[in-house]
């Protein structure tokens, strides 16, 4: 249909004199639904920001994502879709409040909104793609669309923005960034069900290429402008607004300054809104639990010993004795000073007190990407600012990408870097060149270095040497992991003396359970028992690795610690890690760089006989598109 008949049609369709046949003509122009993006932080928008996802400020007495609801479903387009990532959770009453329905954008935090129309992506047709934080004037919304467009604002003085150029057939051409006396793209976009199959198409080639994650929609889609042909809707000059900061919700609306501060002085808690706190896997699963990266061989048989000869002072006398036995045992099988040591409830207690005392608000974290999901919870409980460094693979092994994560401390003035070796989920451990790299270079920086997996295999990095040359680092470990005792929550950590003046602020005041310490104090000693178990796990392993190296859609890394990460490449990841959990194992699923890997503990050798022996009639079955 030519852009006149469609014009003359809908003229008709407003007055109601179309006919039946008419409609039906239209129908390929219907709109099929509204896509609103509302996953990003609004950091410019902070304070407000860290109480309210920006879409949900109230302005001129209506929220701003509600009010593009309304108006979308008074023109006629009742199925709406929103892109939910920060402080999801605040967006939840809409569904109840409007029937729409809500995708989670999981990547918001290391992409940019390229991710969230990545994350929508099997919602595209004939679509409007909005932003919550978008304000009409008027209803700029229509049922049926003819073409894919831009809507775009006029401006006659220059205005960083993204100005268009059109050619004589009133299609643009090229959009480039500032510009005056020029059309610009603000608001709303159209897209038709051909541009949103090319658009998904050329964004699922290109989403595991890590050059378009800090992209905007508009800069992917100006990479494929000729692919992707689209007009300018242009709107009369303040029809169409959009926020990027407190100062500009402001001179819009002289009684935002009365909101904003009310919002934040009323709200007790209001600045944990959104901040969820991280939880492990629930189960009740005995067997096959190939996800928590636990020593499945047990604990030394010594670690009994404490329980069975337990007294009744261990129970209602504190520990007031000079000096902590299990530090000076530490001290003594390690070579390292008792004052460089401390003791905490777990490694991911000392996660938690080490951010605390080191983290102030808008502090920037650098993380591994990928990563244990506890690291950014607690960030966002000091409501630091996260940056990622990526690791990177060669042939059987995993790397700390070193440059990468030198180029982003820098970039970001990073006051706490997060390392760990033997990394998770990779497995690879870092190397002391490395790490002295790192550190060295990085003053200004607290360096963590997470070795929660330390044991498993040799370790050559001095603790020692780095302890008493530098200040702006420390070593985490834990008992969890290879002496077997996660269920009594100890860790500890070790740290120039200089550090520890500043670390034990947020310590526990008293001693760890008498009990409990008696336990680990046995395992240490009981050096026989965990060379027998590092070499069985360690055999394991091997097998394990070569029996997966096997794999068509199966490759292994080699890794340092007790469970191996693989890539997992043309079969459904999730669903045979579902078919898998219904043959009683659980392990982990990441996905990376657009990949999907697997994480597995190494268990004992007849469980792993036995998992292999159905992962690979499961890989089959779910690849032939069969139940298991």
């Amino acid at each position: 249909m030519k852009k006149e008949e469609f014009i003359s049609l809908m003229s008709r369709y407003r007055s109601g004199e179309i006919t039946e046949k008419e409609k039906a003509l239209l129908k390929p122009y219907h709109v099929d639904n509204a896509i609103i993006m509302a996953a990003g932080e609004s950091k410019r928008c902070a304070p407000l920001s860290k109480i309210l996802p920006k879409g949900l400020f109230e302005v001129r007495g209506e929220v701003l994502i509600e009010r593009e609801i309304r108006q979308l479903r008074e023109a006629g387009i009742t199925n709406i879709i929103v892109v939910v990532g920060y402080k999801l959770e605040m967006f939840s009453y809409l569904s109840d409040k409007y029937d729409v329905i809500l995708v989670e954008n999981q990547e918001y935090n290391t992409k940019n909104n390229v991710s969230s129309i990545y994350a929508a992506r099997n919602y595209l047709g004939n679509s409007y793609i909005c932003c919550a934080d978008n304000y009409y004037e008027e209803n700029i919304f229509q049922q049926y669309v003819y073409e894919s467009f831009y809507t775009c604002a006029y401006t006659k003085n220059f205005a960083d923005e993204y100005c268009i150029v059109e050619n004589e057939r009133g299609y643009i051409e090229s959009i480039k960034r500032g510009g005056e006396e020029q059309w610009f793209t603000i608001g709303a976009n159209f897209w038709s069900r051909s541009f949103s199959k090319k658009f998904i198409e050329l964004l699922e080639a290109e989403y595991g290429n890590p050059e378009i994650w800090n992209l905007l929609i508009d800069d992917f889609h100006i990479r494929h402008f000729s692919e992707l042909p689209i007009t300018a809707n242009k709107m009369n000059d303040g029809l169409v607004l959009e926020f990027d900061t407190l100062e500009e919700f402001e001179m819009f609306d002289p009684d935002f300054t009365i909101y904003s501060k009310k919002v934040i002085a009323d709200d007790l808690y209001g600045k944990y809104n959104g901040v969820t706190r991280y939880a492990g896997v629930k189960t009740d699963i005995r067997h096959g639990r190939l996800h928590f990266n636990e020593n499945l061989w047990g604990p030394s048989p010594n670690a009994l010993i404490p329980f069975h000869e337990a007294v009744s002072e261990e129970l209602f006398l504190y520990d007031s004795q000079e000096t902590d036995d299990l530090i000076v045992e530490i001290s003594k099988k390690y070579n390292i000073e008792s004052d460089n040591i401390f003791l905490h409830n777990s490694g991911s207690e000392i996660v938690r007190s080490m951010i605390t005392i080191m983290v102030g608000e808008n502090d920037n974290v650098l993380l591994p990407l990928p990563h244990w999901s506890y690291y950014p919870g607690v960030v966002d409980y000091r409501f630091g600012s996260k940056s990622f460094y990526h690791f990177h693979e060669d042939g059987d092994k995993c790397y700390h990408d070193i440059d990468d994560l030198m180029q982003k401390a820098q970039k970001n003035n990073s006051k706490f870097i997060i390392i760990t070796s033997p990394a998770m989920p990779s497995g690879n451990l870092i190397t002391p060149e490395d790490l002295e790299k790192i550190v060295k270079n990085n003053p200004i920086s607290f360096v963590f270095v997470d070795q929660a997996y330390f044991g498993f295999e040799y370790d050559p990095i001095d603790i020692n040497y780095f302890i008493n040359k530098y200040d702006n680092i420390m070593f985490s470990r834990t008992f969890s992991k290879f002496f077997a005792l996660a269920g009594l929550r100890l860790g500890y950590g070790i740290a120039s003396k200089r550090a520890m003046k500043a670390l034990w602020l947020d310590l526990p005041l008293l001693r760890l359970p008498v009990i409990a310490r008696k336990s680990a104090m046995e395992c240490l000693k009981d050096d026989a028992y965990y060379d027998h178990i590092r070499q069985e796990i360690h055999t394991v392993k091997e097998w394990l690795y070569h029996e997966l190296a096997t794999m068509e859609n199966v490759h292994p890394y080699r890794s340092d610690t007790n469970f191996l990460y693989m890539k997992i490449t043309g079969v459904n990841a999730a669903a045979v890690r579902e078919e898998m959990i219904q043959q009683g194992y659980l392990y982990r699923i990441f996905e990376y760089n657009g990949e999907q890997f697997y994480r597995i503990n190494v268990a004992p050798m007849d469980t792993m006989k036995d998992f292999m022996r159905k992962f690979r009639i499961t890989i089959e079955a779910v690849k032939g598109g069969k139940k298991y």
